[in-house]
């Protein structure tokens, strides 16, 4: 195989000075293959080359440490921007007495952790149908961002008990997530859920980052107006 000392040399000369086959490929004008096999068995080659695999996972590291604190900078400022309109938004909405309703449901039964979903479960129909105007009409949600899952024994007929749900809240079925079936119950349990647990959520970290920001605000409102 003939090979152009010239281009070898310079290729030798570019390698030992660190460069990549890529990066000597594109100068001296030699495809990245034939590099390769003037250099690879040779050990002071793959020296250069575990250095360079080192020096990029370092800069890899770099860019993605880099990247997760614009992140976090970024969620930072998104919060502080909801809580703001949050702080705004409650001395509008605490004269509705659904939004008052809802919030105290929330407080008591709603999800607490800090992880962008919203949701309530109950077995009760009527405290869920609440909270779904509570979305609906204070909250501005979509039907389309509304899901239903369902816990339900395994003495429940899931199919009645899915219509049942579907029917009460006005949420079609093709919104319901996979129904969980639970093992069976105690006599003493019998009659408390015959309609199952309903789990009604949507994903927001917005919203919820505002529910407990107005949680709060309502806890401090109902404080000073104990003290009146």
């Amino acid at each position: 195989m003939f090979i152009d000392l010239v281009k070898y040399k310079k290729a030798e000369l570019l390698r030992r000075n660190g460069k990549s086959y890529v990066s000597i490929s594109d100068e001296i004008g030699v495809s990245k293959s034939t590099i390769s096999n003037w250099f690879s068995k040779k050990s002071w080659s793959n020296k250069i080359k575990s250095d360079l695999n080192c020096s990029r996972l370092k800069i890899a590291k770099q860019n993605l440490s880099v990247a997760n604190l614009v992140r976090c900078e970024n969620q930072l400022k998104r919060r502080e921007i909801y809580l703001k309109e949050a702080r705004s938004d409650f001395e509008k909405l605490i004269n509705n007495p659904l939004f008052l309703v809802g919030l105290g449901i929330y407080w008591g039964e709603g999800d607490k952790t800090d992880n962008g979903r919203v949701a309530v479960i109950n077995t009760d129909p009527k405290l869920i149908k609440i909270m779904i105007d509570f979305y609906r009409q204070c909250l501005g949600i979509l039907d389309s961002s509304l899901r239903i899952g369902l816990f339900i024994y395994e003495d429940i007929n899931e199919e009645e008990v899915a219509i049942f749900w579907s029917d009460i809240l006005k949420v079609p079925r093709r919104q319901f997530i996979k129904t969980q079936l639970l093992k069976s119950r105690s006599t003493l349990t019998k009659n408390k859920s015959k309609h199952g647990i309903c789990s009604l959520y949507f994903s927001s970290t917005e919203f919820s980052v505002k529910i407990h920001e107005w949680i709060r605000l309502l806890s401090i409102h109902n404080l000073v107006n104990l003290r009146v």
